[in-house]
């Protein structure tokens, strides 16, 4: 007997079978747009130091708003996809 994924896992809309889509791991992981740091490095399996290296090479961007830096959750997922850089 074959086990079907639910409609929000369906592969039909992915570039290889077994991919997650960027809404996959927001919703998987409980993630909003902008991901807090250790979020960011919680899910990724990164230390902050490694966190900030990537920034400087321009693969992750930051967002100040006051004194919380954030990143974008498409970032997450480029890094986590193996994608180049985002910026």
């Amino acid at each position: 007997m074959r086990r079907e994924l639910p409609p929000q896992l369906s592969t039909s809309h992915r570039s290889r079978p077994g991919d997650m889509t960027l809404p996959d791991v927001v919703k998987l992981c409980n993630l909003s747009l902008n991901v807090p740091v250790d979020r960011f490095c919680e899910v990724a399996g990164i230390g902050t130091t490694r966190f900030y290296e990537l920034v400087k090479d321009g693969v992750i961007r930051v967002r100040k708003n006051g004194r919380h830096t954030t990143a974008p959750v498409e970032d997450l997922f480029q890094l986590l996809r193996g994608d180049q850089a985002a910026a």
